[in-house]
């Protein structure tokens, strides 16, 4: 039986995602982790810079040194998050984009904490807590989400049709 290409679709962005999240902090660590002179590098004057940081917890900072708490809720949002995707008949492709960057984003956040008991950051943006491309896609993932089931022509949002124009039997 040939894999379902929604499910080889939701794979590939959430592999992608993974791979580019832990690939970037490899360069990050490289050029400015610990034991570098430098651990910032300004992009942008006083608003965009690359600077290494280890977050110990959640969102910004949030539950420092409850890794191993962490990640099993990763897990568990994870598993949870592909039951329900896998349990549709015919995933709607913001549904699969959405899932997917969740996915890679925990991923790739989650290799961090068991590996290294740790989550790099490295973006710094304005007055924001430093964040990873893992934050960002499990953002944007979460914003498709709520995009998509907020949508009156989505069949998430619409209420079943009867007959009667939209009325409930």
């Amino acid at each position: 039986m040939p894999a379902r290409s929604d499910a080889v679709a939701l794979i590939g962005i959430a592999t992608t995602v993974a791979v580019f999240d832990q690939l970037t902090k490899s360069l990050i660590v490289s050029a400015i982790g610990p034991g570098r002179t430098e651990t910032r590098v300004g992009v942008v004057d006083g608003w965009l810079a690359l600077e290494y940081t280890q977050n110990r917890g959640a969102a910004f900072g949030l539950l420092a040194g409850l890794a191993p708490v962490l990640s099993a809720v990763s897990l568990a949002i994870l598993a949870g998050l592909l039951v329900l995707y896998t349990g549709q008949a015919k995933p709607l492709l913001w549904q699969t984009v959405a899932i997917g960057l969740i996915c890679g984003g925990a991923l790739g956040n989650l290799v961090d904490r068991v590996r290294l008991g740790h989550v790099i950051d490295f973006l710094s943006v304005g007055p924001w807590p430093n964040f990873n491309i893992a934050d960002s896609a499990i953002t944007v993932g979460v914003l498709v989400l709520i995009w998509g089931m907020t949508r009156p022509d989505t069949d998430l949002a619409r209420p079943t049709e009867g007959v009667d124009g939209g009325k409930l039997h």
